[in-house]
């Protein structure tokens, strides 16, 4: 027993700390109930700093860094914990959370709000989850600024999620206008900017919704009201039930109007409902009198529909009976049944519903099938002859010339008049095929003879007008041209029809007197002009013209007038025509080489332009080729080739006319596949185009004349990158592209200018709301309190400065200078601060030194350097002064020792070894725990390892220089 009361404590409890930390690291399980509980005992109350942290890193868990933020009395370990959870929460160290812890902890930090903001920022700052950020927004948001905040966070993330999931959230800034438009300039894509539009265009439409509800309730109640001027009561009805059809969907959606709005719509249209059932009322009946006379009329076309397909049924019998020629018995048995039929026929059209007007009508022709029935066999004689007609016909060709046209025609007509007479005796039930064949023939008939009927009415004009210039010629006594012209129309008289002869003939006869009278005189004209015309040639044929031309065109005159002068003596005709010919083809020699020279050109000609034809055929096969296997086609070098080759074409020289159209039929067959590809392409980038003018249209209307620009050059791009259009219609694409450009633009300078002066404005303001800050600065002492006020002033007007586009960099630049220079301040005030706190201190713990067992407590307190420590030190000293127990020299010395280690502050010379020696120990200790040093612990520390006293002097003499700048 007395040995137990000599028992060591466990090592957890050892007096020094470092064998405490080598205790929780080595000795004790978190995993433990027991030793856990000692775990937190040591975490809660211990009073080493080092000693919690090592606890803290022992339990390891997100709970006991979030507790000891806000449990833990020391403030090093509270600090030291919220680096650990602000690790934990960024991603940054071994302990790791899932979404939906960390969502539950967003939760509980809402419903919690001792939690530090801070600690949220900070995870918010480095969060890249998208549905965790915007959590995190949503526990932020309630305690700041709203739209701000919302701007600076839609601005600074930039996400496609985050942004998709801010604006599905339930905020009243997503509802207005200009916030919106805030937000437009900040999308990160045109996705999030298509989002954004969309949520604008739908306000849009919740603000427009009860203005257009009214004006299409107000235009259906006026179509309404406007119906009581309709005549027709059958209209009336399909309108007005329309329109309330119309007025019963939108019933639902007039909630959105007001009150008063709705009644008096309501109101509206159960008045004029009842004017239009009152008004109505009387033409209702006369409505229901039209529907029933619209009812008998349509059984009255049943009926008579029902009636003439009974006779043609009929009729159709009889024919068929007539075409089948049956004997005597079953005429009988037929005619009979024909007989049932009429009777059974004349009794359904008078219980019919038709007039007596109508009823006579169908009895007449009832009765002309009554009469046909007693004229069967003459009928049958009808069809006999009907066909005989038809055979006849069938066995005559068509005439094709003029002259068969007068033997045939006659006979055509002859025709038709027979046929006529056999389809009255016939009565009009010839069989269907031979009704057929006649039509067939008949228009056979009329399609062949209708082109010489034609032909031979222009002769008969011509040969009209002929004899009418004869007679004319004659008179005025111009016998030359006489005798060919009466010679045509003695050709053209036989082709002719008797009926255009007989009108003809008198003019005709009186003409043939004329010209036989005047034929004597022919010879007497012609001789001696043949005579001039023979030697006129014969002095071409000894001196020929320079110009082959010429010599040609000269042989052909000759020619011409030579045939134009009739026949001479008859003695001499002969012979002047032989010498005439001989001299033509004399005269002509000279015109055949210069056309043989001529015919070589040609045929080098022929030979060029075979070989751009077979340059084109190249040229076409390219682009087939190009089209069957969809390859891209550089369509500038071959309209360049095309047109090249339009070139050669053209230069290539005369060729025979004859072989030039069908050399260039076979060019513009082959160049136009080449063609229609080029036109395709010029239309299409033509199509192209003009719709990037459409769009560059649009642009005009758009708002944000920034983002107009933007489209305007994406489009300019497009264009660059678009083909060539054509010369009928690139110039005028491009002016009128270039004009809408210039316009854009114009807008963005006149935007700048207002932009501009805005800015000016914004600066003015910004610069007045500096310089205050500036000057209550100036005017204070440079006190901490002034120059953090000043500081947190001077941060919202950066803010401020920052949030507007586009940013005025030269205000935000000094402001930022300002807050450094002010941060400075502050940290040199804080500085100048913690001096006096630390020569106070000093000054103090030196007087305890010097006079421990008088310095009490209370004397403690009427020091005046009391007034200067903080409550912590202030509580140090008291543990100090209540310190009964005096501190081994050598102990004090290494603590010392260690001190200066840890602030890298030389120590005297004498204690070079020593020193040495505790380093060496620290940097082992160091490597095992990797726990973060405190001096200001470590010094606590030195302070409680025992009562101070006089010897102590020279050492704190030596802590203060680690202390005090």
């Amino acid at each position: 027993m007395i040995f137990n009361l000599f028992k060591s404590k466990n090592n957890w409890q050892h007096k020094d700390s470092n064998v405490r930390i080598a205790a929780i690291n080595e000795e004790l399980d978190s995993d433990n109930s027991d030793d856990k509980t000692i775990l937190l005992s040591l975490l809660n109350g211990d009073q080493s700093e080092l000693v919690r942290r090592a606890v803290l890193l022992k339990l390891n868990r997100f709970d006991d860094y979030l507790n000891a933020i806000t449990n833990n009395d020391h403030s090093a370990v509270q600090a030291f914990a919220t680096t650990q959870v602000q690790d934990i929460l960024s991603g940054n160290h071994s302990v790791s959370l899932s979404t939906e812890q960390k969502q539950a902890f967003i939760s509980s930090a809402i419903k919690k709000p001792t939690i530090d903001l801070s600690l949220l920022n900070y995870w918010f700052e480095h969060e890249k989850q998208p549905e965790l950020i915007v959590s995190l927004f949503e526990a932020l948001v309630q305690k700041k600024n709203t739209p701000q905040f919302l701007l600076q966070v839609f601005t600074k993330k930039q996400s496609v999620d985050v942004q998709k999931l801010l604006l599905n959230l339930e905020l009243t800034e997503l509802s207005d206008p200009t916030f919106l438009g805030k937000l437009l300039k900040k999308a990160v894509n045109d996705d999030i900017a298509q989002l954004i539009n969309d949520r604008l265009a739908q306000q849009l439409e919740q603000q427009e919704k009860p203005k257009r509800l009214l004006k299409q309730n107000q235009l259906i109640l006026a179509k309404l009201l406007a119906l009581k001027d309709q005549a027709d009561y059958g209209q009336y009805l399909i309108k007005k039930a329309s329109l309330e059809q119309e007025w019963q969907s939108n019933l639902p959606e007039i909630d959105c109007l007001s009150d008063e709005e709705q009644q008096i719509l309501i109101t509206k249209y159960n008045k004029i409902t009842t004017q239009l059932t009152q008004l109505f009322a009387p033409k209702e009946e006369a409505y229901q009198q039209s529907l029933i006379a619209e009812q008998l009329l349509n059984d009255k076309k049943i009926a008579k529909a029902a009636l003439n397909n009974a006779i043609t049924e009929l009729n159709q019998a009889i024919i068929t009976a007539v075409f089948e020629g049956t004997n005597t018995a079953d005429e009988a048995i037929i005619q009979q049944g024909f007989t049932e039929s009429l009777k059974q026929l004349n009794k359904n059209l008078s219980d019919s519903v038709l007039n007596e007007a109508e009823k006579t009508e169908f009895s007449q022709q009832i009765a002309q099938l009554e009469k046909r029935l007693t004229q069967l066999p003459e009928i049958a004689q009808s069809v006999s002859e009907a066909t005989y007609l038809i055979s006849k016909i069938s066995q005559l060709a068509l005439p094709q010339t003029l002259t068969e046209l007068s033997a045939r025609q006659q006979t055509y007509y002859d025709w038709l008049t027979e046929w006529k007479n056999v389809d009255k005796k016939a009565c009009g039930i010839l069989p269907q095929s031979i009704k057929d064949a006649h039509k067939e023939i008949t228009q056979l008939w009329r399609n062949g003879l209708k082109p010489l009927e034609q032909e031979q009415k222009q002769l008969f004009t011509q040969t009209k007008k002929k004899l009418i210039d004869l007679k004319r010629l004659l008179a005025s006594g111009k016998y030359k041209v006489c005798f060919g012209l009466f010679k045509g129309v003695s050709q053209s008289l036989p082709l002719l029809s008797g009926s255009q002869q007989q009108q003809l003939q008198h003019d005709f006869d009186l003409v043939s007197e004329k010209i036989a009278e005047i034929s004597d005189w022919e010879h007497y004209i012609a001789t001696p002009r043949k005579q001039e015309l023979l030697a006129e040639i014969t002095a071409l044929v000894n001196t020929p013209l320079d110009n082959p031309n010429e010599q040609a065109d000269k042989v052909k005159y000759f020619r011409k007038t030579w045939n134009s002068l009739g026949h001479a003596d008859e003695e001499l005709d002969k012979d002047l025509n032989d010498q005439f010919n001989l001299a033509c083809e004399q005269a002509f020699a000279p015109c055949r080489l210069y056309y043989a020279e001529q015919e070589k050109l040609r045929e080098q000609h022929l030979a060029k332009r075979n070989e751009l034809l077979k340059q084109a055929e190249l040229l076409a096969q390219t682009v087939k080729v190009a089209n069957e296997e969809n390859t891209s086609i550089d369509f500038k070098a071959l309209d360049g080739k095309l047109n090249q080759l339009q070139q050669r074409w053209q230069q290539a020289g005369e060729v025979d006319r004859v072989q030039y159209q069908k050399l260039f039929k076979q060019y513009k067959n082959i160049i136009q596949p080449i063609r229609k590809a080029i036109k395709d392409f010029h239309d299409a980038n033509g199509v192209s185009k003009q719709a990037l003018i459409k769009k560059a249209e649009l642009q005009l209307v758009v708002e944000d004349i920034y983002q107009a620009i933007e489209t305007i050059k994406q489009i300019q791009q497009q264009w660059r990158e678009i083909g060539f259009a054509g010369s009928h219609q690139e110039s005028k694409l491009w002016q009128k592209f270039r004009v809408i450009n210039d316009q854009v633009f114009a807008k963005r300078d006149q935007v700048k200018s207002q932009q501009q002066a805005q800015l000016d404005e914004l600066s003015v303001s910004f610069t007045q709301t500096f310089e205050q800050i500036k000057e209550g600065v100036a005017k204070s002492d440079n006190d901490q309190k002034t120059l953090n006020h000043a500081k947190d002033q001077a941060s919202e007007l950066l803010d401020q400065v920052l949030a507007n586009k586009p940013v005025l960099k030269s205000a935000a630049s000094a402001i930022e200078y300002f807050i450094k220079e002010t941060e400075q301040k502050i940290e040199q005030c804080a500085l100048e601060k913690a001096n006096v706190s630390w020569q106070s201190l000093f000054s103090l713990l030196n007087k305890l030194a010097q006079n421990p067992i008088d310095f009490t407590v209370e004397k403690l307190k009427d020091e005046p350097e009391h007034k200067q420590l903080t409550s912590f030190w202030k509580k140090r000293l008291v543990e100090q002064c209540s310190l009964t127990t005096q501190a081994s020299n050598d102990v004090r010395a290494e603590k010392t020792l260690v001190l200066e280690i840890f602030a890298q502050v030389d120590s005297p010379a004498e204690f070079a070894a020593q020193r040495m020696a505790v380093q060496v120990s620290l940097i082992q200790e160091q490597m095992q725990s990797n726990i973060d040093i405190d001096l200001t612990q470590s010094f606590v520390d030195w302070l409680r390892l025992g009562k101070l006293e006089a010897g102590d002097s020279a050492l704190l003499a030596r802590i203060e220089k680690i202390f005090i700048c």
